[in-house]
């Protein structure tokens, strides 16, 4: 809530210290939230079509065998999508991390990559907007939202995350680099124009696909 006061206050340290603990929890607790909008969305109507019918001892005698099966393949997907935010993630903020350094370079700056890259994993933080569009495919599942309005509502999310990490990153390249704030603003504007770029594709190209996964 305080970014220009965090890092301000943040002590430099190697990044593969509490840093990238810190990106490992966000990219786990996103792991874990969408596995459980998986289980939820996927895994529950299946379920309720295996014991279609089933009532009173039957139904008593087959649960714990559906419980441990809800369970295996819950912690299944849950080690799948936490390894896979924890890839995106480590790449992802490492790449604009060594991006930015070499920008606030040219723009005459002068600091340390270990710096930047370590401001870039505790940025991760507002990354957990994807807990608001994980919730919106609960919501277009089980309520009257319809996919049009998903696709606008993460659209805004997205975009919103993006103005949120571009202040981010500005702030986090004048306090590594000491260059003036205008320098900082135009500097971070690199990797977000990459961002937009991609949000752009991935809208155009990917985000129909989960329309009958979701509906």
């Amino acid at each position: 809530m305080q970014p220009i006061l965090f890092y301000t206050k943040l002590k430099e340290e190697s990044w593969r210290e509490k840093a990238l603990t810190f990106l490992l929890y966000t990219s786990w607790i996103l792991g874990f939230a969408a596995a459980l909008v998986v289980f939820i969305i996927q895994y529950v109507p299946i379920g309720a079509t295996l014991v279609e019918g089933l009532a009173g001892l039957k139904f008593v005698m087959i649960l714990p065998v559906l419980l441990t099966l809800a369970f295996v393949f819950f912690l299944i997907t849950f080690l799948i999508l936490g390894g896979i935010f924890t890839l995106v993630f480590f790449a992802m903020f490492s790449l604009v991390g060594i991006v930015l350094h070499y920008v606030y370079i040219f723009l005459s700056g002068k600091g340390e990559m270990n710096r930047m890259v370590q401001m870039m994993f505790y940025s991760s933080a507002a990354a957990q907007s994807i807990l608001l569009i994980l919730a919106l495919m609960i919501l277009t599942k089980y309520t009257g939202l319809t996919f049009p309005l998903f696709r606008v509502g993460f659209n805004v999310v997205y975009y919103l995350t993006l103005l949120y990490f571009y202040g981010l990153w500005a702030i986090a390249g004048r306090k590594t680099y000491g260059i003036p704030k205008w320098k900082a603003f135009l500097g971070a504007v690199v990797p977000i124009i990459l961002l937009l770029i991609f949000g752009v594709l991935f809208d155009k190209i990917a985000l129909s696909h989960l329309q009958p996964w979701i509906t």
